[in-house]
């Protein structure tokens, strides 16, 4: 299973498919139903994405500062694909880019893709709430940790990926500056399975909000199937502001090879913890930037 297969969202059914086409595990498998997938040690615990909420949370001073290296350099290539769930974000260089410390600590986490969700609207598009507050999307930049070789080995893993969020709020007809790079590379991504190349340094519109104010932190699960409680979540509040336009570019992107549905509404909704467990949610000040 690769890490797009493993972090993007259900692909919708192509509205010409002429009933051959093998069922996808997404068809087969409720989202209810999700757990015949997990190993039974797993189960019921929790899942994500959630709500939160600062007041309900657990503020933590005592964090080693979260780290950010080499996920803004100019050297190597990225590539940017339309898989038919998300658009996907990937590196192709001699050392990937990485994050340690913060509630990571020692451990060393490698990129492995970022993505995108949105919905067919700007005011949902998100997947984890804040404050009782959706944005236009979310963008999840995951990463693996190093001591399980791949990502493949560290998926089902408790400590095995980390996931960081920002959320985007369309604002404006203003474009972002910096977000410039994508949204003219996803016009050309429209087709399923197409990809495109972009700049080295095309995430350079999250460096701000990664380097600074403080983020929440909880032990969550993949938002999409096989939905494995295995990341660690790190998610700064405060959203990156760009134009309707730029977040209206991803929902022209197609889903299907007959180019008569697009991707839309590519968001888990809020799963509620159980009653029986607290889950315990960090807010963690950042210290100083990393040193990127």
């Amino acid at each position: 299973m690769t890490g797009s297969d493993v972090t993007g969202t259900t692909k919708s059914k192509c509205v010409c498919d002429d009933g051959n086409e093998e069922p996808s595990s997404s068809q087969l498998v409720e989202d209810h139903e999700a757990h015949v997938l997990v190993a039974e040690w797993r189960l019921h615990k929790f899942q994500s994405p959630i709500e939160l909420s600062h007041d309900e949370s657990i503020s933590h001073d005592h964090f080693d500062p979260l780290e950010f290296h080499g996920h803004w350099d100019k050297t190597g290539e990225a590539t940017f694909e339309n898989t038919g769930k998300t658009a996907v974000i990937r590196f192709q260089r001699k050392e990937l880019p990485y994050l340690f410390g913060g509630p990571l600590h020692n451990d060393v986490y490698l990129f492995e893709q970022l993505h995108f969700h949105w919905s067919d609207n700007d005011n949902e598009g998100c997947e984890h709430i804040f404050e009782g507050k959706a944005y236009s999307m979310e963008v999840h930049a995951v990463h693996y940790n190093k001591k399980y070789n791949t990502f493949k080995e560290a998926v089902d893993k408790p400590d095995g990926l980390a996931v960081i969020g920002f959320f985007l709020e369309a604002t404006d007809n203003d474009d972002n500056p910096c977000f410039k790079k994508l949204t003219a590379a996803v016009q050309n991504i429209i087709k399923v399975n197409t990809s495109t190349t972009v700049a080295p340094d095309c995430l350079t519109w999250i460096k701000e909000e990664a380097q600074c104010k403080g983020y929440y932190t909880y032990q969550g699960s993949l938002t999409t199937e096989p939905y494995l409680e295995s990341v660690t979540w790190i998610l700064y509040p405060t959203p990156i502001h760009v134009s309707r336009q730029q977040v209206a570019h991803f929902r022209e992107l197609k889903s299907t090879p007959c180019e008569k549905v697009n991707i839309v509404n590519n968001v888990r909704p809020i799963q509620t913890p159980p009653s029986d467990r607290k889950l315990n949610i960090f807010f963690a000040r950042s210290h100083r930037k990393s040193e990127d």
